[in-house]
């Protein structure tokens, strides 16, 4: 049987992956290589002539025959990066995106300590792990309607050992606090929209995490019909939201009352974080 090296592998899954169009093979294969022989990336080209073994190998072709199918590398290997934090991901929750931590950016740089946080439709929690590990927060509340994404939820608070309270609720509907932040990541893509999805997403990632009723808007709707109620006076809500919708959500937060309203843009020019003062 052939003996690989860590070089000769990295090339030959590369070459597989890319045949089978995946995005980004070479940086595919990077990660189900160091992930397999627990080794940084870096060390891929640091020790190129190390050999492979038969166990590591059979792991590594695994992987490979999932990932081919499209399958998100995430869920294959149970575990992503966000903000620098490790969080546990399964096919029940939403793979945490890298347009999410421009969201984590914006309030961490904005924000004093002290505050009182609520994160509305939380999965993973991995906003949450991240504000809570960079701000002072007096409490953190985090919901969502599914009890098995609140599981997953808090395996990675006590993974990255932070306190957060998670609990079951409908937007709003079990919710008592009032809050300086209200913090949501909603599901927003159209039905339309969805239909269009890569087949890594539309196969794989949860649809209810995804997408929404009323062309996309159906969460901004609810949380700000309500979120008055729930907002301290100085208080705010972070949104992020889809490159195409901050018109019809400004609109809707004029007509409850909401009228200091910002848009900030993406890393691709693209609206897509929206704060609102109460």
């Amino acid at each position: 049987m052939k003996v690989w090296t860590i070089w000769e592998l990295l090339n030959w899954l590369t070459a597989q992956l890319k045949k089978n169009e995946i995005t980004s093979p070479k940086q595919n294969a990077e990660i189900i290589i160091s992930h397999v022989l627990q080794m940084n990336r870096l060390d891929i080209y640091l020790q190129p002539e190390k050999e492979i073994s038969d166990t590591q190998l059979n792991s590594i072709l695994k992987i490979t025959s999932r990932r081919k199918r499209h399958e998100p590398l995430q869920y294959i290997l149970g575990e992503t990066e966000f903000y620098g934090y490790k969080i546990i991901v399964s096919n029940s929750v939403l793979i945490p995106r890298s347009e999410t931590e421009l969201l984590v950016e914006k309030i961490i740089h904005e924000e004093k300590s002290g505050t009182r946080i609520l994160d509305i439709g939380t999965g993973s929690g991995a906003i949450v792990i991240a504000l809570a590990k960079n701000l002072e927060t007096e409490y953190i509340d985090a919901v969502d309607i599914s009890k098995i994404v609140l599981k997953i939820a808090q395996q990675n608070a006590d993974l990255n050992n932070v306190e957060i309270n998670f609990f079951q609720s409908d937007i709003f509907e079990n919710v008592t606090n009032k809050y300086d932040l209200i913090i949501s990541n909603p599901p927003y893509i159209s039905q339309v929209k969805y239909e269009q999805l890569p087949v890594e997403i539309k196969e794989y990632e949860p649809k209810s995490a995804l997408q929404a009723e009323n062309n996309g808007l159906y969460f901004y709707e609810k949380i700000l019909q309500n979120a008055k109620e729930h907002l301290t006076k100085s208080g705010k809500i972070y949104f992020e939201i889809g490159y195409d919708q901050a018109k019809k959500i400004i609109e809707i937060a004029r007509e409850n009352e909401f009228s200091d309203i910002q848009v900030f843009k993406d890393l691709n020019g693209f609206d897509r974080i929206m704060r609102i003062f109460n």
